[in-house]
């Protein structure tokens, strides 16, 4: 089969350029490849081999493959991506259930405001589509995830949970849909004493990491409030903030109201190598997020294939996670109140990091190898010839 492949790439600062880099030489085994791209030159030399060109020639083109694929995420980056999923039937991959977020952006941002209150009338009806003219900022975003138009436009839909698929079937119940594993490179492990000493970081400190989007929806607040709780117990602890900052969320007034903003490092987004070496040096790793987008974490699935400890939100497709591989907290009254708890377990305790971890990693080897994702691919995309 011939496949036109459409996906942010490196130097396009995503998660999901990540998880195609490494995906695409699985899937070359399966499929002859054309890269579709959104205005860049990819910088990844893996992708060196591949065909390609750029996705304002798509509409031309299309005809040449047997299918299209589009990643579409809840970001401005797949604004394009979403248009022209539109007018070129294709395969969703669909990385995020919420697209609000996009087609807010693609609609009110732009000023285009007619174009966002009818999307919502003809997806949530009248009653909708009125509140959000009298108040745009009273419509809570992870509600409504506003993808039935692309999803009932699909030739197929690919996704990495049940949480997601669920959505899928009530959003499209009449397009084929398949559930694929989210693959992930699991690497050669590397010590933390390696780790610490490449990143200049004290080997005896007890290393917190949070990894992601510094961001209210990853938990940032109650992480830093419960990290100030466990700090007065544990001197030797350290945090670090590991991703970009949004610039809607100010996190200096916060670290100065808790007096922690000595021991807490404002990493800022790192390229793979150094956040290979940050996972690797920290004791306990945070990747929490609610409300939730339906997403299935790439970063996440790196932490566990590194056998790290780490806490995550039990929602969405968090929640499906077996409970032996990672701490799943609850987004209530006591998440403060567990997070510290845990803390202080995990500190006291290595050998529970260390199963857990244990635990973690072969979760990850068997069920999200890459080469099982290409397969998952492979398969479905057959079925629609």
């Amino acid at each position: 089969m011939r496949i036109a492949y459409c996906s942010p790439l490196r130097p396009q600062a995503s998660g999901v350029s990540d998880y195609s880099e490494e995906l695409l030489p699985h899937l070359a085994r399966h499929f002859e490849i054309t890269l579709v791209t959104d205005n860049v030159t990819p910088t990844n030399p893996v992708l060196a081999s591949f065909s390609k060109f750029d996705l304002r020639e798509l509409d031309a083109r299309a005809k040449q493959f047997d299918a299209v694929v589009y990643h579409i995420g809840n970001a401005p980056l797949y604004a394009n991506v979403y248009d022209a999923a539109l007018r070129v039937r294709g395969v969703i991959v669909l990385h995020d259930v919420v697209l609000h977020h996009l087609r807010a952006w693609q609609t009110l941002e732009r000023g285009e405001r007619a174009r966002y209150f009818e999307a919502l009338r003809a997806e949530y009806g009248d009653a909708m589509a009125e509140q959000a003219r009298a108040n745009p900022s009273s419509i809570n975003r992870f509600d409504y995830p506003l993808h039935r138009e692309i999803l009932q436009n699909a030739r197929g839909v690919i996704v990495h949970s049940e949480y997601a698929a669920r959505f899928v079937r009530q959003a499209a119940p009449h397009v084929p849909i398949a559930q694929v594993p989210m693959g992930i490179a699991i690497g050669n492990e590397i010590t933390g004493d390696h780790a610490r000493a490449q990143l200049n970081l004290p080997r005896d400190a007890f290393l917190i990491s949070a990894f992601g989007e510094i961001h209210p929806h990853k938990r940032i607040t109650v992480a830093l409030e419960a990290f100030a709780e466990f700090f007065r117990e544990h001197a030797n602890a350290r945090l670090f903030l590991i991703g970009s900052e949004s610039p809607n969320y100010d996190v200096m007034p916060l670290l100065r109201a808790l007096d922690i903003e000595k021991v807490v490092t404002r990493v800022g987004f790192v390229e793979m190598d150094a956040y290979q070496n940050f996972i690797a040096a920290s004791d306990v790793c945070l990747n929490l997020r609610y409300p939730t987008a339906g997403e299935t974490s790439a970063s996440l699935l790196r932490l566990l294939a590194a056998g790290k400890t780490t806490f995550v939100t039990r929602a969405g497709a968090y929640a499906e996670l077996p409970d032996d591989v990672c701490v799943k907290i609850e987004p209530d009254a006591y998440e403060k109140n567990l997070l510290v708890e845990y803390l202080k377990v995990f500190a006291e305790h290595a050998d529970a990091r260390a199963t857990m971890g244990a635990n973690a990693r072969a979760y990850v080897k068997t069920h999200h190898a890459l080469e099982q994702a290409a397969m998952g691919y492979a398969e479905f995309l057959q079925t629609l010839r």
